[in-house]
């Protein structure tokens, strides 16, 4: 498969972590961060996580794929927007929670170039500087209601995964979220024991 322009939009933890993978895997032809944190912008591009930074509506307008790897609160009220500018361009996510995405598009035109993806993986830590090399190797990662996704962009996305190292996995989007929230949860839980 050929290498995509990829837009990260958050390039914290989760999208820097991404970035790092997607480079030395040499999926992308070229790495355009968006973020709303002028720190975090900057502090993406000195630790060369991506190549440049844009604005929202210009990485939609350059990028082939976008990834959102922002807090699934900021996902819910940019999602639709991005969906309404793109033409044929993959949209994936890497939300915690899927249900409620999945739901506020679920009737919108180009509903299809969006696949909804929750990676196994995190650390306490925050920012571009908490970026891991191979963080996401060896790990599990959930797509959801993937028969909503046009097969092209389904494709992709796990040939990504696969490339990055992941272990894919299939679920419907509320059994992902009682599985995830049980999964978040049980430390919480086995430390009151």
């Amino acid at each position: 498969m050929e290498r995509k322009k990829i837009a990260i939009v958050g390039t914290g933890l989760i999208g820097g972590s991404l970035a790092i993978q997607l480079h030395e895997k040499k999926l992308s032809s070229r790495l355009i961060g968006v973020d709303t944190s002028e720190e975090n912008a900057k502090k993406a591009i000195e630790l060369e996580l991506v190549d440049e930074i844009l604005p929202l509506d210009k990485a939609v307008q350059q990028a082939d794929v976008l990834v959102l790897a922002v807090p699934v609160d900021a996902m819910l009220s940019i999602l639709p927007g991005i969906l309404d500018k793109i033409e044929n361009q993959i949209v994936v996510d890497l939300g915690s929670t899927k249900s409620q995405l999945i739901e506020k598009i679920k009737s919108h035109p180009r509903r299809g170039r969006y696949v909804a993806t929750h990676p196994m993986w995190g650390t306490e830590y925050s920012g571009p500087q908490a970026a891991v090399r191979g963080a996401y190797e060896k790990k599990a990662v959930i797509i959801c209601n993937q028969e909503e996704s046009d097969a092209d962009a389904v494709e992709w996305v796990k040939h990504m995964y696969k490339k990055i190292g992941m272990h894919l996995l299939e679920m419907e989007a509320g059994a992902h979220d009682l599985h995830a929230a049980y999964v978040s949860h049980i430390s919480h839980i086995t430390s009151l024991l």
